[in-house]
């Protein structure tokens, strides 16, 4: 080779060694000019978005041509969702219909990330063969329970109970299992959570073998002694009824010993490739499994409730059959239930908060119907107790009433030695016959009141002590009949400056007249939100109306006086429902007149004493209740008078 030929070969080499050198170099300085924001944040939190709106993992920070970046961008990108109380949450830019459902963030390792997901390398091999291990805890929750394309939702300000639902009691409450960690129970009962279903068992879905939730014991104990109701679960993967039954038997034996005051509950459910899900079983089968586990326990002395979402209930049971004699707990995620069947309970989210629980938690309404007595079978019925003799009756108690108002009937009867309470019975007409309206659980309670009544009518009541013992109720007989009549008439005092009478119920109607604040007035009727009420106009008795918010009802004391020294007079009256406070005069003879002596400002006071009187002398006193309205003080009338003497 000629020299000049290898000079520029060398040259040539020199040439490549240097490319090749730079290449990377320059790769590394466009990554320092161009770099990829990450999103900080807990470890529970989802990466955040781009200047785009694409969601980054680290794994992503390659720059790329435009043309393949865009391409990256239609196939890869999740959008980070915010659930909203009142619309469903659906993927922003991502979702390629309208049913489908959001799916989880990906991380560079492609694992789905959720809040204080799990990882299943970290798993026992009985963790994995739990089938709560996803849903509950709240972040693998099979579409069934929200529906296809309803997202979960989570606020409970934004449920709406069925109609169904009105005037009936509804109390919140939660269910938890070893997937809630350790809870706070006494922070939870101060949260305004009022009953747990606690799981203490389940079936494994791939081996089958039944096991107890380790944290069963310490979250029995727990709620109840924060003054929760507790009920039990079993988290059930039953094929066959004999199954169910074995369920049963060893939920039972789980709850041995525990306080118990809900019902034991079946957890029916499918597991994605888990054994029921796998077990294809017809219907007729699956109702079958259920009614088996639910004899069970009532057998046993407890009450029994079937948990199911909504798509199992209408698609996979016939509920019909399991609601004609057990209740049913429904879980449907959404801010309406949205079901036609026949529910007691109702899950509307797996992914609540509640203070002293860290992570999502199942939340729960129990629907509790006007007059009941919110029992549960307690286990006194178990296979030791089933035979048991039943009680000895108590004794009859004896019933009196007086109406306290045109609405309100007060009952009241003498304490039953032995009882462990009382059901209260008004007769119905239209039935011609005495019904239970109220069962008292407690046999310390000796009154009640019966409100919601008619003005100027006549009420008949009757009442039965009860003993319970050895799993088994007896009754005493049926007091004589108490026939109340609740007033005909009722005094009011306006709270306005200027109420305006009308002719008749409603605003159209004429005006009649304008009424001072703290007019008396006497009602005679209602309609609607309208109190009817007699008074003159132009001297001539006329029938009016007065909207209810214009008008106070508030009830005049009793009252009582004694001398307790030569110098002091000790008054006693009862407290006035509703009351902001009292109006105490005594007479001034000097100005034949009452004179205001003292005012006070608490209605639960019941008592004053008056000192600084001269001895064995005569004081008259009088006194009324008040209720402050829109800052505005509105009395009652005035008591009776009484008197009393000072000691010599």
């Amino acid at each position: 080779m000629k020299r000049r030929h290898r000079i520029i070969a060398a040259l040539l080499i020199f040439s490549m060694a240097i490319s090749a050198f730079s290449e990377p170099v320059l790769a590394k300085e466009l990554e320092k000019a161009e770099p990829v924001s990450e999103t900080s944040g807990s470890e529970s939190d989802v990466l955040g978005d781009d200047a785009d709106g694409q969601s980054r993992t680290e794994a992503e920070t390659d720059i790329q041509p435009e043309s393949e970046q865009d391409e990256s961008e239609d196939s890869d990108s999740l959008q980070p969702q915010e659930a909203d109380e009142n619309t469903d949450v659906k993927s922003q830019e991502n979702e390629k219909d309208e049913d489908s459902v959001a799916e989880p963030q990906k991380t560079a390792d492609n694992k789905d990330l959720a809040e204080e997901t799990p990882q299943e390398e970290n798993l026992s091999s009985e963790d994995m063969d739990d089938p709560g291990r996803g849903r509950l805890g709240g972040y693998d929750v099979p579409e069934e329970f929200f529906g296809k394309g309803t997202a979960m939702r989570a606020a409970s300000t934004s449920v709406t109970h069925d109609s169904r639902f009105t005037g009936y009691t509804i109390k919140q409450g939660i269910d938890v299992s070893k997937w809630n960690n350790t809870i706070n129970w006494s922070n939870v009962k101060k949260a305004g959570i009022e009953f747990a279903f606690v799981r203490t068992s389940y079936r494994g879905t791939e081996t089958g073998k039944l096991a107890m939730d380790p944290k069963a014991a310490v979250n029995m104990n727990g709620a109840a002694a924060a003054g929760i109701r507790v009920g039990a679960y079993i988290f059930s993967q039953a094929i066959t009824k004999a199954e169910a039954v074995q369920e049963a038997e060893y939920l039972l034996d789980t709850v041995k010993g525990y306080n118990i005051t809900m019902p034991l509950v079946f957890d029916f459910e499918y597991y994605s490739g888990g054994r029921l899900s796998k077990a294809k079983l017809s219907k007729r089968a699956q109702t079958d499994i259920c009614l088996a586990f639910c004899d069970r326990i009532k057998e046993a002395g407890y009450t029994p409730l079937v948990y199911a979402n909504l798509s199992m209930f209408t698609k996979d049971l016939y509920a019909s059959e399991i609601t004609a004699k057990y209740p049913a707990w429904l879980a449907r995620y959404n801010n309406v239930a949205g079901y036609s069947g026949d529910y007691d309970f109702w899950q509307y989210t797996s992914s609540g908060k509640v203070s002293g629980i860290s992570g999502n938690v199942d939340m729960n309404y129990w629907y509790i119907k006007p007059g009941s007595d919110m029992l549960f079978g307690t286990g006194s019925l178990s296979s030791s107790t089933q035979n048991s003799v039943a009680p000895s009756a108590p004794a009859t108690p004896k019933l009196s009433g007086k109406a306290l108002s045109y609405d309100k009937v007060k009952l009241s009867w003498k304490k039953v030695s032995g009882a462990s309470g009382y059901a209260l019975y008004r007769y119905n007409s239209s039935q011609k016959k005495y019904v239970k309206f109220k069962t008292i659980s407690s046999g310390s309670t000796v009154t009640y009141t019966d409100t919601g009544r008619s003005m100027g009518k006549t009420y008949k009541y009757k009442i039965k002590a009860y003993k319970k013992a050895n799993g088994k109720t007896a009754y005493s007989g049926a007091s004589s009949a108490v026939s109340v009549k609740t007033d005909s008439t009722m005094t009011g005092k306006t709270n306005g400056t200027s109420v305006v009478v009308r002719s008749g119920p409603s605003t159209l109607k004429k005006a009649l007249k304008k009424l001072g604040i703290n007019t008396g007035v006497t009602i005679t009727g209602t309609s609607g939100s309208w109190y009817k009420i007699s008074l003159k106009v132009n001297g001539k008795k006329k029938t009016g109306y007065i909207n209810k918010t214009y008008v106070t009802i508030i009830r005049k004391p009793t009252l009582s006086a004694s001398a307790t020294s030569s110098s002091k007079i000790k008054l006693k009256w009862d407290k006035i429902s509703g009351a902001s406070g009292y109006q105490i005069q005594r007479y001034n003879e000097s100005k034949r007149k009452y004179v205001t002596v003292k005012t006070i400002k608490k209605g639960s006071t019941t008592s004053y004493t008056n000192s600084g009187l001269k001895k064995n002398k005569t004081y008259k006193y009088r006194m009324r209740s008040y209720k402050t309205v829109r800052g505005k003080k509105i009395y009652s009338y005035y008591c009776s008078a009484k008197s009393a003497k000072t000691k010599k």
